[in-house]
């Protein structure tokens, strides 16, 4: 039955059966449209039904996130959720534009050969034993995921780890290849939280933010409220990564002489690779001291200006390095918020949340983490957040949350994805290696996701309140 269930399944998935999912997302449309559902205007309901259209999409993953994002662009106004002129507008928001910035810096950072060297340097240097060697890649993923998107970081990294763990000669069963892989994959995603460059969820959830309520969160202040969680997670990683590698015995003599040599290739540092540092770092500061005055996404550009300027960076490069898909799913995630808050969608539906009748404002905050690491694992974890974050707002303002805890609250759980590829890349790359298996990933990824919402949880209640980011 089984087998049959999964013939089927593969039959459907086949592209010439591609129309059938769009059927049944047009049925997705008409059933919400035509449900008695009360306190929702006519304007409202349509709203919820292209965000029914885009999470039955994102969920089934029938079309490509930019496919679907261009879905939402032509729902909008043709289903009268919002006009042509709004809906347009609001894919130019600046958000859209910050990652786009992000994204295109990216592609010097790693055609200079700067973000190998770094690895490479990092890897040989730290991973002198295989503990310590899973753990470098751990933390290695993390801290480049600081400034570069993660999937990025990952797809990067997967080959190197891959040869390490080929020279070392261990079998496809080996417990030190899954632990490198994990490490891999876990690093990018945790590292990703840890400031707005990690991926575009944060720049989305801000955008978000800022159009509903005109507050606006900085470089730095994002990166302090989120830093102590992904400091406390990575290192409870470090030691149960350390206690899987452990278990098997591994020879790293070839491993080291492959880094080694990789890093006798690139030869000295170049000058590309030095006008690029200083891009970044000059960058970085100024989205530190001057993000609130000159806004993140003009000095996104700025860092995009002067890497075309000083020649570190190349057009023929950007065009194949940027996912220009994803701006284009962006965009239609941050028109599909603004539909359903200025439809009132949004607020009716947070309305419905609150008749639960809960009082705890800690519980509330909770209940919106989980939600948002729920939905990570069936959607796009950007996916989630565009359709979580009209509402969340809502229901941090009837509960006095804060806005921008309750937005920090629904971007970084919605990163922490590490259960099934569905939300991140960064899974899809480790499945196509050898040493991993879907099942290992998923099992472990269980507790992982347990563990983050404890950490997480704890943040929240604990360390928010000194710093003022909270208020229970």
């Amino acid at each position: 039955m089984t087998e049959q269930m999964t013939a089927w399944w593969r039959m459907l998935r086949a592209p010439r059966h591609r129309w059938l999912w769009y059927v049944a997302a047009g049925f997705v449309y008409l059933v919400i449209v035509a449900l008695p559902l009360s306190g929702f205007s006519a304007e409202g309901k349509r709203a919820l039904a292209v965000a029914g259209v885009a999470a039955f999409l994102w969920v089934t993953n029938a079309a490509p996130s930019a496919i679907t994002g261009i879905v939402v662009l032509f729902l909008l106004p043709v289903s009268g959720a919002l006009s042509s002129d709004s809906t347009y507008a609001y894919f130019g928001n600046h958000a859209v534009f910050l990652v786009l910035g992000v994204f295109i810096l990216a592609s010097p950072i790693m055609r200079s050969g700067l973000s190998s060297r770094i690895a490479l340097w990092t890897i040989s240097y730290f991973g002198r034993s295989q503990e310590r060697l899973v753990v470098s890649i751990l933390w290695l993923g993390a801290l480049m995921s600081f400034v570069i998107s993660e999937h990025a970081v990952a797809a990067m990294l997967f080959p190197i780890v891959l040869e390490i763990v080929r020279s070392s000669r261990v079998r496809s069963s080996s417990r030190f290849g899954l632990a490198a892989f994990l490490a891999l994959a876990w690093g990018v995603v945790i590292g990703g939280t840890a400031t707005i460059l990690g991926g575009a969820r944060a720049p989305l959830a801000m955008g978000v933010l800022k159009d509903t309520t005109g507050i606006t969160i900085g470089f730095l202040e994002w990166t302090v409220m989120s830093l102590p969680m992904v400091v406390v997670l990575l290192s409870l990683v470090s030691l149960y990564l350390m206690r899987i590698a452990r278990d098997d015995a591994v020879s790293l003599e070839d491993a080291r002489q492959y880094l080694l040599s990789r890093t006798r290739d690139l030869g000295p540092i170049s000058a590309r690779e030095k006008r690029t540092a200083g891009i970044m770092l000059i960058t970085i500061a100024l989205w530190i001291f001057q993000g609130n005055n000159w806004g993140l996404d003009t000095i996104a550009l700025l860092g995009v200006l002067l890497a075309f300027v000083f020649r570190v960076a190349q057009w023929e490069e950007v065009e194949s390095d940027v996912n220009w898909g994803i701006i284009v799913m962006y965009g239609g995630a941050i028109a599909l918020s603004a539909a359903l808050r200025d439809t009132g969608a949004a607020n009716t539906l947070a309305q419905h949340l609150l008749n639960a009748d809960v009082q705890s404002t800690r519980l509330v905050l909770a209940i919106v983490v989980i939600l948002a690491m729920a939905l990570t694992e069936i959607m796009s974890n950007a996916a989630s957040v565009a359709v979580l974050m009209p509402v969340a707002l809502v229901i941090a303002e009837s509960y006095g949350l804060g806005a921008k805890m309750i937005t920090v609250g629904v971007a970084v759980p919605a990163g922490l994805a590490f259960m099934i590829p569905v939300s991140t890349p960064a899974i899809a790359i480790i499945l196509s290696a050898p040493y991993v298996r879907a099942l290992d990933v998923l099992l472990r990824g269980v507790w992982l996701k347990l563990l983050g919402l404890a950490v997480f949880l704890i943040m929240a209640y604990l360390y928010w309140p000194l710093i003022g980011a909270s208020r229970f």
